[in-house]
């Protein structure tokens, strides 16, 4: 196979999202099968671990926690003696313009050989305008979030803005391809997220484990509140069954007090952040997803990939690309309390289903198998190759 050269434009390579843990899967194994992966980031954290192995290059471009304002335009400022907005807007022109320079070095260190530059967020793309008609360059865009999560978000309005151009615009889901389709966009595809792993587990084991899982950021977003509520509700039903979030964030101590609103210290466990979820989610029976809003989510991905039967909020068209109701899971519409209790309760309660649910779930979950994801890629790269 060719050698490559493939370049991951992110906004912060050591956040712990969901895009950061695809970007690092997919290094991993483009590295394995000898392309040359490096990593372009806007900013990063202080002192903070990154998915990424510690031998993968990683450039970054602002390095004290930059936040890029949003451009205003000058002459009605001016004409309204609003100086400081003035000054502001012109260091931050001046600003873009010395930090897209330093891009466009980064890039020549390439001479004339094919690049692929994978923006996994769409914010990035004002950095990397100077390389949109290099012929070497190959950019596919993509985002990482449904349609309805970015629409009215600045992050909806720069897609429009920036992904028109590009080599190739991936979605997540076909619906979400046929929406830019429909507004002339002619360069769209889908590309599913990977799992990192694919670990058989006997039904009848995981059931045994009594344990219902959920994981992502402590933010309100991701619903654990009805989580919380649900299972509280439905708790006196499943008696030695427990509810483990893991992640961390914001909303940790709200939702600490509410579950001793609900007394249940003794049933639900905020298990914090973990750098083993597969072994969590082996150890596990049931996963929840409980958001408002997601793409295609990891971990649902991750937990069929462990044979775990899956009760999901209707969030995104992503979800039933993933859950196939009734066959290996359940969908309820999003911050639906009674339904979201009735469901835990009727597979927490029912042992044959959740044995289909599970051989169903492991079996489904072929299509996101990592090596699968990777080829596909392959195939896109064939696609985009000109050099």
């Amino acid at each position: 196979m060719q050698s490559r050269n493939i370049v991951f434009l992110i906004n912060e390579y050591n956040n712990h999202g969901g895009a950061q843990r695809v970007a690092s899967i997919l290094t991993e194994d483009f590295r394995a099968d000898g392309h040359n992966v490096s990593i372009l980031s806007i900013n990063e954290q202080k002192n903070v671990p990154s998915y990424f192995s510690s031998d993968v290059p990683v450039k970054v471009l602002h390095q004290d926690g930059y936040r890029a304002p949003l451009p205003i335009e000058i002459s009605s400022n001016l004409k309204a003696f609003r100086v400081k907005k003035v000054a502001k807007e012109l260091n931050r022109r001046r600003l873009l313009k010395k930090k897209r320079d330093e891009v466009v070095r980064f890039f020549e260190a390439y001479g004339e050989e094919e690049v692929f530059v994978i923006t996994i967020q769409v914010y990035g793309m004002q950095w990397i305008r100077p390389l949109l008609y290099k012929p070497n360059i190959k950019i596919i865009g993509q985002s990482h979030e449904s349609v309805e999560a970015s629409k009215g978000s600045h992050r909806y309005k720069r897609i429009l803005s920036h992904y028109r151009q590009v080599s190739k615009f991936l979605l997540l889901t076909e619906k979400d391809a046929d929406y830019f389709q429909n507004l002339g966009f002619t360069n769209t595809g889908v590309m599913h997220n990977p799992s990192p792993f694919r670990q058989y587990n006997e039904p009848d084991l995981l059931y045994s484990n009594k344990k219902i899982i959920s994981s992502g950021r402590l933010i309100e977003d991701k619903g654990f509140d009805v989580l919380i509520e649900a299972f509280s509700v439905a708790a006196n039903d499943i008696p030695g069954w427990t509810l483990h979030i893991y992640g961390d964030g914001p909303a940790e101590k709200s939702l600490k007090n509410l579950v001793r609103v609900f007394g249940m210290e003794d049933r639900i466990f905020l298990e914090g952040q973990t750098e083993d979820i597969q072994s969590a989610l082996s150890a596990s029976s049931i996963f929840a997803l409980s958001s408002k809003a997601e793409g295609l989510p990891m971990s649902l991905i991750e937990a069929q990939s462990c044979g775990l039967p899956c009760i999901s909020t209707d969030c995104a068209p992503g979800i039933r690309e993933i859950v196939t109701e009734y066959e290996d899971g359940y969908i309820i519409p999003v911050g639906d309390v009674p339904l979201l209790a009735r469901q835990i309760k009727h597979l927490a309660s029912s042992p044959e289903i959740f044995k289909e649910f599970s051989e169903n779930a492991y079996s489904n979950g072929l299509k996101f198998e990592k090596d699968m994801i990777k080829n596909q890629w392959y195939e896109l790269f064939e696609e985009l190759g000109g050099q």
